[in-house]
């Protein structure tokens, strides 16, 4: 399970690379294969994203 703090980095945006956090998170999930996720909307243009680890 990822942390519940709204700090925590959780990727960037896919649209314009925006760093995303915690703070934006919108619905979290689970995979298929157990892993957690998140949908989040970007800071940075607002859109709706699967932020991504770079």
């Amino acid at each position: 399970m990822t942390s519940n703090n709204p700090e925590t980095v959780r990727g960037t945006c896919s649209f314009c690379g925006e760093t995303v956090t915690g703070r934006q998170a919108i619905i979290h999930y689970e995979t298929a294969g157990g892993e957690p996720g998140v949908w989040a909307e970007c800071p940075g243009c607002g859109k709706i994203v699967d932020p991504t680890n770079a």
